[in-house]
């Protein structure tokens, strides 16, 4: 498999202005929604203008999704750093009478 990338799926995205909806639905692997773009115009133009702002996020998802991009995903938390504070309460000694 090929790594995707956001430069064709917008490629693909412009062929909906004609005519031709889902296209990069199609070359994302999403098959379902591919040809639920394809037969309504890209749910009437507002599915596929939708997918103009998400499509990076859809194309980073699909990589993932595929296993290409797992390395990356699983070093994001990596820099992550967690506090350890030790807190120790000593009981006060109570005097006796």
């Amino acid at each position: 498999m090929e790594i995707k990338t956001t430069g064709k799926a917008l490629l693909f995205w412009c062929a909906g202005l004609i005519g031709l909806c889902g296209l990069h639905r199609f070359y994302l692997g999403k098959t379902g929604t591919g040809i639920l773009w394809l037969f309504t115009f890209g749910l009437l133009g507002i599915g596929q203008l939708i997918d103009l702002f998400r499509i990076g996020t859809l194309v980073m998802h699909t990589n993932v999704q595929n296993g290409l991009l797992a390395g990356i995903a699983s070093n994001r938390n990596s820099n992550v750093v967690a506090p350890v504070v030790n807190v120790h309460v000593d009981n006060p000694k109570t005097p006796t009478v």
